[in-house]
């Protein structure tokens, strides 16, 4: 329960207190900036201004209509869904694909080239065993892929080097993470805007970020995270998320944060 001075600094700038509880936040973190004056809800700063303007500019004259999309399990699926939303209107597509799954952590490993010490968090009261076999279980995955090292001028052939979807062996990218790519691929081809949040859809951005370069002007990553995989995945696509919560991935209260923060920015 937020106290009088966080009740008081949430209802200063701007925002529901009921609004953020809805969504399992206390209050919005400090470098959301009230509006400059009270006459004018539009003058935000900070991560609300950049929403808004990131919005603005794919929105064209648009209406905002949102599209939830989550827990996709294969490619075909996940097209459809998103191309059913677009064809009925959607101008947003919210995506949520979670799991704290090892083959979600292999995936951002190999393709930002970063360590498999680095997508794992050793968390409160995990031994060091338990996480070293973590650790261990991403790089076995790993192996049969390691066949064109990725560098810094070579990470799309990098990319390439896992094999297609529905080839059995290595079991990477796992089919989630394709599903993740698709709908991201997918939106991007139609020229609509997707908000992302989790582990998987982390991982499915890394991989779409390898493919298609343009689709980046088109996706956003809901926030930041705690997750060291999310924050490898994130530091990959040098994007920076539209909201910092810090928050540890799981459900999709930080998504849902983020699409009440455009009511803000860009009331109906």
């Amino acid at each position: 329960m937020p106290n009088a001075s966080a009740s008081l600094r949430c209802r200063s700038r701007g925002f529901s207190l009921d609004r953020w509880r809805s969504c399992g936040l206390a209050c919005p973190p400090a470098n959301y900036a009230s509006p400059v004056t009270n006459d004018d809800p539009h003058a935000v700063t900070g991560d609300l201004a950049r929403l808004r303007d990131w919005w603005a500019e794919r929105r064209g004259d648009r209406e905002r209509s949102i599209a939830w999309i989550h827990d996709l399990e294969n490619e075909d699926e996940a097209r459809n869904a998103v191309n059913r939303a677009i064809d009925s209107g959607a101008t947003l597509i919210a995506l949520h694909i979670d799991g704290d799954d090892s083959a979600s952590r292999a995936t951002i490993a190999f393709v930002a080239n970063v360590p498999t010490t680095d997508v794992v968090e050793q968390q409160p009261g995990t031994s060091d065993h338990a996480w070293m076999e973590a650790v261990a279980e991403i790089r076995d995955l790993l192996e049969p892929c390691r066949v064109v090292p990725p560098d810094d001028s070579s990470v799309d052939s990098a990319a390439h080097a896992f094999p297609a979807p529905g080839v059995p062996a290595p079991n990477l990218p796992a089919p989630r993470v394709h599903s993740a790519q698709a709908a991201i691929t997918s939106a991007a081809q139609r020229e609509t805007a997707i908000i992302f949040d989790g582990l998987t859809a982390h991982a499915g951005a890394a991989l779409v970020s390898t493919n298609d370069s343009r689709a980046r002007e088109w996706m956003l990553p809901a926030t930041s995270s705690t997750d060291p995989a999310i924050r490898a995945a994130q530091s990959f696509l040098d994007i920076e998320p539209a909201t910092h919560f810090g928050t540890n991935g799981g459900d999709a209260t930080s998504l849902r944060a983020v699409l009440s923060l455009l009511d803000v920015v860009d009331p109906a």
